[in-house]
């Protein structure tokens, strides 16, 4: 509430009035059934509910699927076969009793009608507990089911999971079964992304010994098999989808915060009262909320299909207004900002829930729709018996006339995979380069090395990450890609360089050389990268270099200039980097100061000493730097306060 308060300058008075309007007026509750927690109308057909949506001129809907096949869809994701996975649930929002199964399924469609319709929908796996996030890998699938992450594979090639092995948890759930993990989105790198959801408490384990521990929203990541687990983000409140969009950023939809973000590596993010690290939370681009907290499902719609001026847009679903919302984006440098656009799709039927949302490989946008009368978690009782547990719904929008053949690389060649590295649909490029890697393997080396010299950048680009993740990519061809003309092939040879070298800790000189040089690249996106490659490998020498690339970052580039702070603080980290500071000047003493607050050592504690005993600093900023003084410096300092 106090965000809210802030957010927009409300007095708390003012904010009890307008709460009471909204929740007791009678006339508010009965003219707006978008209003009302519990819809008051009644269920419709598939079909009739089909009728009550509205699109831009052009775009038509259809339906995939309905029950009986499936009933609650939470989460989607398509495979190597163009088939779409969908969790389904009847437990809902109560978990299972531990004395017997779950009643959820997996289902998997496919052999879609020209109209859109599943023809085949079977069931890969059952006798889960609300299955929420999901992804299909090898010969299954990697899913949650209360209380773990398993593989659930099919080993006798039926279409059935006969194998079950846990990756990761227990997660937590007691307290909250709509705020756990959900939305997994494999990236570029070949890890698996995911939310944790509001309110529950988790530590997971990798093999390899790594450990995190979340307590309601955050993002993390994890390797396929269970061998480690990194977390991503920290904070936002309730975050629920996921999307990355060409150059690899990372965006999620959230609830109760701003419902798109870009996901700084390592940001910290506003979440109910939760303190910053020290840098301050990471920056939102935008300042609009859609007209609801309840945001669920996010794409970035990355294709040639639709009009130009959908391309290249973000989608939410929004579950209380029975929307998809609509932002176009425009740059400030680095920073992306959303531009509020009028909303994709409306539905008259107020129980359209768009929980989740996927761009297809034929270039369409689909669908789930958790239909039902009641969709809050706190607003109403759990065990309310206007709660539907039979009804759900896939639909599929596409502009009239325009879809892309039916894809699939689950047999294809090396080089028919490559060409699908070139095709315009994200999803299909994304779904060709983890087949490339998790099937083809090492024996397609020959034709990805010969692709790494093609002209089309984007095949170039996954040709990189495909040679990255089998091991192959050398460091000449590395370099090669750091200096090409390309600013898309700049940034993605820093992500690649970001997960480099993991084990030694630092960059070879010559490599840490081209990462510096990039930190002035004509390209803020580029700079933006650099300074994300050098925050993961901190190094005594790249002090100087990060300290003269903050001098320029505009003050309006806000994601710029928070992942410069940000390298340069884990720069301060390294034992003896403040030694690097002994003949600066003010301004990069102040700029350092300015991240040290966020170092937690006597170093940063006696340097911020000897800054406030020199200069001047503002009242706030003095007290800030003396508390941090006080609870790190060493005894013999201390004094001096």
């Amino acid at each position: 509430m106090q965000l809210f308060l802030e957010r927009f300058n409300f007095r708390p008075k003012t904010v009890l009035v307008l709460v009471t309007l909204c929740f007791w007026s009678p006339f508010a509750r009965s003219a707006d059934p978008f209003a009302e927690i519990i819809r008051k109308t009644g269920p419709l057909s598939a079909d009739e509910e089909q009728k009550r949506f509205q699109l831009p001129p052009g775009f038509i809907i259809e339906l995939v699927a309905s029950e009986p096949d499936i009933s609650k869809p939470m989460n989607m994701a398509f495979d190597a076969k163009g088939r779409l996975w969908v969790t389904d649930s009847r437990e809902y929002p109560f978990p299972a009793a531990k004395d017997r199964k779950g009643r959820d399924s997996i289902k998997v469609l496919s052999d879609f009608s020209p109209t859109g319709r599943a023809r085949k929908i079977s069931t890969f796996v059952e006798g889960l507990n609300i299955p929420i996030g999901l992804y299909p890998y090898r010969d299954g699938v990697v899913a949650f089911s209360i209380p773990n992450v398993s593989y659930y594979e099919d080993q006798n090639g039926d279409d059935r999971s006969d194998h079950q092995l846990i990756l990761y948890g227990p997660y937590g759930f007691e307290r909250d079964t709509h705020g756990m993990t959900s939305a997994f989105r494999r990236g570029f790198d070949g890890w698996l992304y995911a939310c944790h959801g509001f309110n529950n408490t988790t530590t997971l384990r990798g093999k390899d010994g790594s450990a995190i521990t979340m307590t309601s929203g955050n993002t993390y990541r994890m390797r396929m098999d269970g061998s480690r687990v990194e977390q991503f983000t920290w904070g936002q409140v309730n975050p629920f989808g996921l999307a990355f969009d060409p150059l690899g950023n990372l965006y999620s939809a959230d609830c109760h915060t701003f419902p798109i973000y870009q996901l700084i590596r390592g940001g910290q993010y506003p979440s109910f009262g939760k303190p910053h690290d020290g840098l301050g939370f990471a920056p939102a681009m935008m300042s609009h909320l859609h007209g609801s907290t309840a945001i669920g499902g996010i794409i970035f719609y990355t294709d040639a299909l639709f009009p130009d001026e959908f391309q290249n847009n973000f989608f939410v679903g929004n579950v209380m207004t029975c929307r998809i919302n609509r932002d176009s984006v425009s740059r400030q440098g680095s920073t992306w900002m959303a531009k509020e656009e009028p909303d994709f799709l409306r539905c008259e039927d107020p129980w359209f829930r768009p929980v989740d949302l996927q761009l297809g490989p034929d270039g369409a946008l689909y669908v789930a729709d958790f239909y039902n009368r009641i969709i809050g978690h706190y607003e109403v009782p759990l065990d309310h018996p206007g709660r539907d547990r039979e009804r759900g719904r896939i639909w599929r929008i596409r502009r009239e006339g325009a879809l892309h053949q039916s894809f699939n690389v689950s047999k294809a060649s090396a080089i028919e995979v490559i060409r699908e590295f070139a095709h315009p649909n994200q999803t299909r490029r994304m779904l060709a380069l983890n087949e490339m890697v998790d099937r083809l393997g090492k024996p397609a080396l020959p034709a990805l090395l010969e692709a790494v010299r093609t002209t089309n950048t984007q095949q170039r680009i996954h040709t990189l990450w495909a040679l990255h993740r089998l091991g192959a990519l050398e460091v000449p061809t590395l370099t090669l890609a750091l200096q090409d003309p390309a600013a898309t092939l700049r940034i993605h040879a820093l992500h690649i360089l970001s997960e480099s070298f993991t084990d030694e800790g630092t960059y070879p000189p010559n490599l840490r050389e081209q990462v510096s040089l990039r930190l002035v690249d004509p390209d803020p996106l580029v700079q933006r990268a650099a300074a994300d490659a050098l925050a993961q490998h901190p190094a005594l020498e790249n002090v100087t270099s990060l300290l003269r690339a903050r001098r320029q970052v505009p003050p309006a580039d806000t994601h710029l200039l928070y992942l410069t702070r940000r390298a340069l603080r884990n720069q301060l980290e390294v034992l003896g980097a403040f030694s690097k500071l002994n003949n600066a000047d003010e301004t990069d003493l102040r700029n350092a100061a300015d991240v040290a607050v966020g170092v937690a050592t006597p170093e940063s504690a006696s340097f911020l000493l000897r800054f406030v005993e020199r200069l001047d600093v503002a009242h706030a900023v003095l007290i800030e730097y003396l508390r941090h003084i006080a609870r790190h410096a060493d005894e013999e300092e201390t004094d001096r306060l």
